[in-house]
């Protein structure tokens, strides 16, 4: 029986076999590794959707405070007129945290990262002016203008992260037209110092708390 095994026959039989099994583990293998990349595939194409909708909604914040900020008339002090807050909180820009960025790419998560670091270079640019000078060293307008730019930014960056990843957000009410009130500022440049003056102070039946308290013939 084992001469058989040693024969030319035997020996090309059983390279057959060898060669069929191989063929069949390389086919199973190359199957296997298919069917692996195609699951990392979809899982990387969700995670990276989840991703774009988490940040369209953290951009969507952002744009939100924006509106709500320059349109925002301050306050001033009767009691010190270099004295003024806003009866709203300054934007800010909240990226989600420890997430993989690269399911971006590097262009479009670089627009992001960049929109990060704008809105923190505004603030500090605004902190840093002089608001003792002539018309507060125009603080009022560049707030507005840099909010409005900064917020139409965002608004186009919600647009691509929609139609790259067909995601839809909630709709709005139709009179709350953010893209056209940044749009309006940007256009005439903000508002002037003197019509921020004008609108210092919180008339009765305003739904807006006022601040400090009132003086002379504005306290009666």
């Amino acid at each position: 029986m084992t001469q058989f095994f040693e024969t030319t026959q035997a020996i090309m039989t059983l390279g057959a076999l060898i060669g069929c099994a191989s063929f069949v583990a390389g086919a199973f293998t190359l199957v296997a590794l298919q069917k692996t990349k195609r699951s990392s595939s979809r899982s990387s194409k969700a995670e990276a959707r989840s991703l774009a909708m988490l940040t369209a909604l953290a951009l969507d914040d952002f744009v939100g405070a924006s509106y709500a900020a320059v349109h925002d008339n301050p306050e001033f002090n009767p009691m010190d007129e270099g004295e003024f807050a806003f009866h709203t909180p300054d934007p800010v820009f909240v990226l989600p945290k420890d997430v993989n960025w690269a399911l971006f790419g590097d262009e479009l998560s670089d627009e992001i990262m960049w929109l990060a670091n704008r809105v923190s270079n505004l603030s500090y640019a605004l902190d840093s002016l002089d608001l003792a000078s002539p018309d507060y060293n125009g603080f009022f307008e560049r707030r507005q203008q840099g909010y409005s730019e900064l917020a139409s930014t965002a608004i186009d960056l919600i647009d691509k992260l929609l139609e790259d990843f067909d995601l839809h957000l909630p709709a709005k009410p139709e009179y709350y037209r953010q893209r056209e009130g940044f749009a309006a500022i940007l256009k005439t440049g903000g508002e002037s110092s003197p019509r921020v003056k004008k609108v210092s102070l919180v008339s009765n039946g305003s739904n807006i708390t006022q601040l400090f308290p009132r003086t002379g013939e504005e306290a009666e």
